[in-house]
């Protein structure tokens, strides 16, 4: 197919299936949990699993029958838990070759836990090369290794889909590393992978699921296998399975969808072996904003973000700045030119509403920002400048800014913001500080903090602390003086602390770092800090007296 042709037809799909309803099937805890040191509690999932029923994801698939403990304790753990309308699936294998299908295990476990895990996935190969080399098999014993394999799992009452395996590669004719078949071969590989296809739809499967296994497909072959056969089985429902290792995924799985595909496969955050599976947060969003299909309902669309949010954490993972859709950084800007056209059309930048997916446009200020950021983002936390003001702040801040400081820590910008505002409580200032730092042969280190604070009205006053290294040492000598005169700041505690080096290449050894803290105290949220200097400690000092500075304001001390 060309690609003119394909652009046409794709015109033609679009119009003809806009807004359809399409399937949401979720692989997070099977194929997600592929990736290399990915984990997740068996707790931690069951809450992931009730996230996505509530907010409309259509199927899950829980593991590999029978695969590893994970797989057993989650399924025990579901069975007193409510997932709603949300169908659970087991993934399996046909019987083996000379098996028995009453004795193949993967189907006695999914026979046994059919009561709560009520949809069997069974993966089948499509590829007559890897019915040859892999299984070792005929294809006419393939096909009724699969056949007996769904026969038996309906007749024990299971739903049955079925992923194709290797199915675009059998489609398009290739093998491995993606060559392609000689004709002859690929005649054959073509005419064998539909008559798999048509055996599953005389079987009356739920979901005959095409799998573009190795990620080499392309929009116009996906379109071109999934629109042939929903042409050729218009009473069967077809699914689609995408990989991101070509970079293709979400444009494959919008072809599919607007080929005829009911159902897509993936990962609610793109997880997976190699590459990833196709990231679902992603062809959510990208194609229900765009009327393209409808996953979910509207008001579960807001709610997108939160899920994502909601699984990175389940997962332990951060959630990436430039993630699609759900990133920080998916709805900001921080170049100036663009921060100006933002203040005069909000949306300038944007290619969606982000309230409909849960998000809120993000103002950031750094080193390519200008003076339309800095007030746009004044304005956003309700501390509004004007321009000389602003000015004013970018003055007294270059190395927080063009350090990333401000990006880091909402919270120093908006005490930075008060500095100009002369609205900041002078409460306390540092007059002068240093640091001892001493280490032996044995290793053996010694750390002390000196420093000299002015505060309130009080005439300078000296405090020295030990600590464990420079910021803990400084923490501790500012607190020691601080608390007799703010009480309060004994309920708020030092948490982690970071260091990034900036611009080393430039400055080599007198490269500027920035430190990054966070602060705890019971019953609030956490709170962050940043400081910028090519002096590691006087980075650290700057973080530290802004966290100070917050609690204080925080708890009107």
């Amino acid at each position: 197919m060309s690609r003119d042709s394909f652009a046409s037809c794709e015109q033609e799909q679009k119009k003809e299936i806009k807004a359809r309803k399409v399937e949401l099937f979720d692989t997070s805890l099977r194929d997600g949990l592929q990736q290399p040191n990915l984990e997740i509690s068996v707790a931690n999932a069951v809450l992931f699993l009730q996230r996505m029923a509530t907010f409309g994801v259509h199927w899950a698939e829980i593991g590999f029958a029978g695969a590893n403990q994970f797989v057993g304790d989650l399924v025990g753990a579901l069975s007193s838990v409510d997932t709603g309308t949300m169908k659970l699936a087991l993934f399996g294998r046909t019987r083996g070759r000379g098996t028995r299908v009453q004795e193949w295990p993967d189907v006695q476990y999914m026979v046994e836990h059919k009561k709560r895990v009520p949809v069997a996935v069974v993966v089948v190969k499509s590829r007559l090369l890897d019915v040859m080399k892999s299984l070792e098999t005929t294809p006419e014993e393939n096909l009724l290794m699969a056949y007996e394999t769904i026969e038996c799992l309906h007749d024990n009452g299971l739903e049955v889909l079925v992923d194709l395996e290797h199915a675009m590669d059998a489609g398009c004719g290739r093998r491995e590393c993606g060559l392609e078949c000689d004709s002859d071969f690929r005649k054959r590989s073509l005419e064998y992978f539909h008559q798999m296809t048509a055996q599953c739809v005389s079987q009356k499967v739920s979901r005959i699921v095409v799998c573009d296994t190795t990620g080499g497909a392309t929009p116009e072959e996906v379109s071109e296998v999934i629109g042939g056969l929903t042409r050729t089985y218009p009473d069967a429902k077809f699914g689609f399975h995408g990989h991101t290792d070509r970079g293709f995924g979400i444009a494959n799985s919008r072809a599919a969808v607007l080929a005829g595909a009911v159902q897509i496969q993936g990962t609610i955050l793109g997880t997976g072996e190699r590459c990833g599976n196709v990231n679902l947060t992603t062809v959510i969003g990208s194609m229900q904003l765009r009327d393209e299909a409808e996953f979910v309902s509207p008001e579960s669309l807001s709610g997108l973000t939160s899920l994502a949010h909601s699984a990175y954490a389940a997962f332990g993972l951060e959630v990436p700045h430039g993630a699609p859709i759900v990133g920080p950084g998916a709805f900001g800007t921080w170049a100036g030119m663009h921060g100006s056209s933002e203040r005069k059309n909000p949306g300038a930048y944007l290619w969606c509403d982000p309230a409909k997916v849960g998000a809120t446009p993000t103002i950031g200020v750094n080193a390519q920002s200008g003076r339309a950021n800095v007030i746009l983002l004044s304005e956003a936390i309700g501390m509004p400048l004007d321009s000389s003001q602003a000015q004013a702040l970018i003055d007294a801040n270059q190395p927080m800014i063009e350090g990333g400081g401000f990006t880091s820590s909402e919270v120093s910008f908006r005490l930075a913001c008060m500095r100009v505002l002369n609205t900041l409580p002078d409460r306390f200032s540092v007059k002068n500080w240093r640091i001892l730092d001493e280490s032996d042969a044995y290793g053996n280190r010694f750390v002390q903090a000196r420093m000299t604070l002015c505060i309130g009205d009080s005439t300078d006053t000296t405090t020295t602390a030990e600590g464990t290294g420079p910021v803990d040492a400084l923490t501790k000598a500012m607190r020691r003086e601080l608390e007799k005169h703010y009480p309060v700041l004994a309920k708020m505690h030092l948490g982690t602390f970071s260091v990034t080096a900036l611009d080393v290449f430039a400055h080599d050894s007198a490269a500027h770092v920035r430190v990054t803290l966070s602060f705890h105290a019971d019953g609030y949220e956490p709170w962050i800090t940043a400081g910028v200097s090519s002096d590691m400690n006087q980075a650290a000092l700057k973080a530290i007296e802004d966290g100070f500075h917050y609690w204080l304001l925080t708890n009107r001390a």
